[in-house]
């Protein structure tokens, strides 16, 4: 510990940005993929690809420009952690949302993997920006911390931005109070452990 003032248990959110040539190809990959799913409204929040929690459209569709970009993300992000690590991930599941005009996402984690994602397709940056909840609500009484944690924490919305946290980590999105339809691609990755293999 340092003299002075130390952060404890802090949560690690990880956050990328593709650019240039493999920004290009990203968008080209994902633009071309967009216009060959099939999207279900459900009529009140975010419209999903079909059977988007149990489908990994990414791998389905062969996105490897996405793809080595979301592992590239995931390594540097475990590394950040640990130093150079020897841990080894999968991609389970991936899907593309569309956020329209007045649609959010409710507040939710994603419980049994260890870290979830997003990546920004296609943003004007004011169309309902990713709020991460405080982990330690039962603090904001407390007079010293209240101004701390009773935030929430808004993040950065644009074009290609990766993010990447626990998947345990409650999480919703702002309204998309403007005209322009947001399209965001989410999944989720496993860390291999003892006694469970990735193959």
């Amino acid at each position: 510990m340092e003299k002075g003032l130390n952060h404890i248990f802090p949560l690690p959110l990880f956050i990328d940005r593709a650019e240039g040539s493999e920004y290009q190809s990203i968008h080209k990959e994902l633009t071309d993929v967009r216009s060959k799913l099939i999207f279900n409204d459900t009529g009140s929040h975010m419209i999903l690809n079909d059977d988007p929690f149990r489908s990994h459209f990414l791998s389905q569709y062969k996105c490897s420009h996405t793809l080595n970009f979301i592992n590239s993300s995931i390594k540097s992000y475990i590394n950040s952690l640990y130093g150079k690590s020897n841990i080894k991930w999968k991609v389970i599941e991936s899907w593309m949302t569309k956020t329209i005009t007045g649609r959010s996402s409710r507040e939710h984690s994603h419980n049994q993997v260890d870290i979830s994602g997003v990546y920004y397709l296609d943003t004007n940056g004011k169309d309902g920006s990713l709020v991460m909840n405080n982990v330690h609500p039962h603090l904001t009484s407390n007079a010293l911390l209240s101004e701390i944690y009773d935030r929430r924490l808004q993040l950065p919305l644009e074009n290609g931005i990766i993010m990447l946290w626990p998947g345990q980590l409650r999480h919703r999105t702002q309204v998309n109070e403007t005209h322009h339809e947001r399209i965001s691609i989410s999944f989720n990755v496993i860390l291999e452990r003892k006694g469970m293999s990735l193959n």
